[in-house]
């Protein structure tokens, strides 16, 4: 069941290689979050802008290099229907050491 589920959106993924369908579909709108939400991204990327810098700033250097973030879109969607059948979420595995992945 899973194979067949894999194989079929695979076969979706690879028909959006054209670029104005992929870019059309991947647009997350990152103007809506919250500006605390936009804070702690940039501090997590380490993102470099200068001090003050407004809502909407921020949201377009967000956007900028959320944009620009490499994904395997195959083993990402792979690793999702895994977690979405096994009923688990990243939160529920376990390091090596017993600890909670964060």
């Amino acid at each position: 069941m899973v194979e067949i589920l894999l194989s079929t959106t695979l076969t979706f993924l690879s028909a959006l290689h054209l670029p104005e369908a992929r870019t059309s579909l991947l647009e997350v709108d990152l103007f809506q979050l919250q500006v605390n939400t936009l804070r702690r991204y940039k501090r997590h990327y380490k993102l470099q802008t200068r001090p003050g810098f407004n809502k909407a700033q921020l949201a377009e250097t967000v956007s900028r290099h959320f944009r620009n973030i490499p994904v395997n879109e195959k083993e990402t969607l792979a690793y999702f229907i895994y977690m979405v059948k096994s009923n688990k979420s990243r939160l529920d595995q376990k390091s090596e050491g017993g600890k909670q992945l964060e």
